[in-house]
């Protein structure tokens, strides 16, 4: 008799086990900025007193990539939540990962990133890969099916949206169907600065995912701040507001579908729209110049924002990660209250 696919293809931490099973706080965090999202060299930018402010226990000669999966693991921790880092590796789902594991993960230049359409070929050919955000919300459907319905919470920097042009060429990140689609809520710094964020917002409506703004009515927007041209969103005042809407939506409206909180940057740290869009014109001419595409893209158009705005760019998305973090595990400690 064959292997049951899920647990010949699942392996979840037996701490992450123990917190579903005991109904404590989980919170997933995606990997697709440890692979594909952020530089695997140390921090050559200026900036590096604002990054010790960020987390003192930052390592400024490590990678960056594998720094700020410490660092927000660190964050999700002194919240008193459990964090759950979410890979595939050697053909494997993973649930929570060891420090030996994350250092491979985030060391290996040949692991990609897995979104809903691509993880069932990693797994079948036993490759390595970053999920995305649809990927770690489908392992959290994984999880779930096999440890217990507790309410789970995903922390990451920005959803992905619909691009630009979409009338014309439609491009709709598989992230906002799957949100819909799994019972977990996704902390995010809104979408990214990349995409067309008042079509993004409409799609979410069109979907049916409520989105919760902390402490706005405005749509945040990644590193520039909120976007007032967008429709608005339901403003809540703190994580535990967060979570008595998620449950009354769980309980009263539609108990397999999902919910966003969406989280302003710090307008200490917010860049202007135009000098974002500008370098990341810039970015995407010296990507197409030096022939760079692919999963590589990514972290090259980082790279050259990140020197072009003088490391401001990618200190402002190393400060919402960790904020995202902190705000996920107080919302899933909030959670568990709720349910127990």
């Amino acid at each position: 008799m064959a292997k049951h696919p899920t647990m010949e293809h699942l392996r979840i931490h037996p701490e992450v086990q123990q917190a579903m099973s005991d109904g404590s706080p989980v919170v997933l965090l995606e990997t697709a900025v440890t692979t594909r999202g952020l530089p695997r060299s140390g921090w050559t930018w200026q900036g590096r007193d604002a990054i010790s402010d960020l987390d003192p226990d930052w390592n400024l000669e490590g990678p960056v990539n594998l720094e700020l999966a410490t660092a927000m693991s660190r964050c999700v921790r002194r919240e008193g939540a459990t964090p759950a880092t979410v890979a595939i590796m050697d053909g494997q789902w993973h649930i929570g990962l060891e420090m030996e594991r994350l250092v491979r993960l985030a060391g290996d230049e040949t692991a990609g990133k897995a979104s809903i359409t691509s993880i069932a070929a990693a797994l079948q050919s036993g490759a390595s890969a970053g999920t995305t955000v649809s990927g770690a919300l489908i392992a959290a459907s994984l999880m779930k099916r096999i440890v217990g319905q507790a309410p789970l919470v995903l922390a990451t920097g920005g959803i992905g949206g619909v691009h630009f042009g979409w009338s014309r060429q439609p491009d709709v990140s598989a992230d906002l169907k799957v949100m819909a689609d799994t019972p977990v809520i996704v902390v995010s710094a809104g979408v990214k600065s990349i995409v067309d964020v008042v079509a993004t917002r409409e799609w979410l409506e069109t979907l049916g995912v409520p989105v919760m703004g902390l402490g706005t009515e405005d749509f945040p927007c990644f590193i520039t701040g909120v976007d007032e041209n967008a429709p608005g969103v339901l403003k809540v005042d703190s994580e535990s507001d967060a979570a008595r809407i998620a449950s009354l939506h769980w309980n009263t409206v539609d108990p397999n579908g999902g919910l966003l909180l969406a989280v302003p940057l710090d307008p200490s740290a917010v860049l202007d729209a135009d000098l974002v869009r500008n370098a990341n014109d810039e970015a995407e001419a010296s990507a197409t110049a030096a022939g760079v595409d692919g999963p590589d893209r990514t972290p090259h158009l980082l790279s050259h924002m990140a020197k072009n705005t003088d490391g401001r760019s990618l200190i402002a998305n190393i400060q919402l990660l960790l904020a995202n973090a902190k705000v996920a595990a107080r919302l899933a400690g909030s959670l568990a209250s709720e349910v127990s």
